[in-house]
Parts: C-alpha cells; structure tokens; sequence
C-alpha cells in the first residue's frame, strides 16, 4: 500500500471485537451522479439482515467528487452501517486492480462486488449469502439460466460471450452458465488466498474459474442485470480480450497439471 493512500473509515463497531460476515465492495471511477443512489440502495437491502455488512467503497482516482460524496454518506449514515472509504492514490490500473483493493482491506468472511452504476441485482444479496452459509464455495449470479434475463446484455457482450462460453467448456470440460459475470459471492480469505493478479474485468472469470479448479462447490441463481442510466461504462471491449484469453489458458495449464496457476 502507497503512504499517500487515503483511507478513511467511520466504523460503528470496533473491526477487529466483532468480526463482519459480508464485505459489499464498491470500485468507483467518476461515479458522482451514481454513488449516493447505490449506496442508499445497498443500505436498503441489507438493514434488517441476519448478517452484519461493511461497505468498502474505492475512489480509482476519480476526476469528480465521488469520493467526498461517499465520505459524506458515510458520516450520515455511521449509526446505520459500517462504510470505509479508500482513495487510491495509485495510477489507474483498472476494474480488477480496484476490486482486489477492496477485498484485501475487508474483515468480511464473504465478500461480493458491486457496480456502482446500480445495474446489478442487489436484491439477490440475502439469497446468495444463504447459499454460502449451506457450504458454496461461490454464489454466481447468472444472467443466462433464465430466459429473457439477458435481454439488458449488449448485443457485442452477448456475441462475445457465446464464444467464450465454448472457450470454457473446451478448458474445464463442463458447462459454466456466467463466469464473466462479476456479481457473485465467495470466501474472502480463501479466494484471496490462491491469488488473485488480473486488474481488469477478467479478475470475475478468474475468481470462477478457481473456485472450480479448487473443488469448489459452486452455485448459480438467476439474475437479470439493469442498464447503467448516468455515467460511462468502463467495459472497454477491445482492451479485455487478453485477460479473458489469459485466463482460459491458464485454467487449461492448470487443470492438466502442466502450469500451475496457483
């Protein structure tokens, strides 16, 4: 961590007398018009919740005043929900970079990415923390298991998912219905544990594809995705292609004992 890292944290209770089941991690890259409804949101979703949540929220080095807006928040809402927020003081390395940020600064035992833009589900929150205290490895929400709830998906996601859909089959020789997808849940320690190096968008069919190859017991429920109403998507396509190519190759060498990925 860089000594110029801004970390900041208006804790209700004291992190390490009261361990946090969920980590809510949230990257943020000018998300001005966005951040206040989303976290509004989380907080809506998860008051009244048999678990206790923190909320990390990480500023990417945002050009607009997303991250005085989330500390504002914060200090608002302290007597409500826990809410740290980290600005990156570090050159802008991608979604993955964030996210992997996020998750080391946790106490959650679980841990699950948020967008910002509030186009994920977050209303299957309580249903996947379920499925984690029955034993899952990962809870993936998938946008494909039902039909019609890909129907928000861009044309060129979908057209580029159904290739790399088979891409997985061929690699771990099963059928996987979302890996790309980034909302999904999964262990804290343990994931961080067997290494996670993509900064990009990639880092979300990394964290599939090794909770899989560790014998993970994976489960996915279905979820439609909503559509981004302020603000830019940071999904550049031309610039993913490597990650997810990487991963696939690296899941390959790994499966067949050939290089291992961790």
């Amino acid at each position: 961590m860089s000594k110029n890292d801004n970390i900041q944290a208006m804790p209700v209770k004291h992190f390490l007398d009261d361990p946090v089941d969920l980590t809510i991690v949230i990257p943020c890259l000018n998300e001005a018009e966005n951040i206040v409804g989303i976290l509004d949101s989380v907080r809506d979703v998860v008051q009244g919740q048999p678990f206790t949540t923190e909320i990390v929220v990480v500023d990417d080095k945002s050009d607009d005043n997303t991250y005085d807006l989330a500390m504002q928040w914060g200090e608002e809402n302290k007597d409500v929900l826990l809410i740290r927020v980290i600005r990156r003081s570090l050159h802008r390395r991608g979604y993955g970079a964030a996210v992997r940020y996020g998750t080391a600064h946790g106490h959650g035992r679980y841990c699950i990415f948020v967008s910002a833009d509030a186009v994920d589900p977050i209303q299957l929150i309580p249903q996947l923390y379920e499925e984690m205290e029955k034993g899952a490895t990962l809870a993936q929400c998938s946008r494909y298991l039902i039909p019609g709830h890909d129907k928000t998906i861009p044309f060129k996601y979908k057209f580029f998912q159904f290739f790399f859909r088979r891409g997985v089959r061929i690699v771990l020789g099963q059928q996987i219905p979302d890996s790309t997808y980034a909302f999904k849940m999964f262990r804290r320690r343990e994931t961080l544990g067997v290494g996670l190096s993509q900064n990009r968008f990639s880092i979300s069919p990394e964290i599939t594809f090794k909770s899989i190859l560790v014998g993970g017991n994976i489960k996915y429920i279905p979820g439609a995705q909503g559509v981004r109403v302020y603000g830019v998507s940071k999904f550049i396509f031309h610039k993913e292609g490597i990650g997810y190519g990487y991963c696939l190759l690296r899941t390959f060498l790994h499966r067949f004992n050939l290089v291992y990925w961790f």
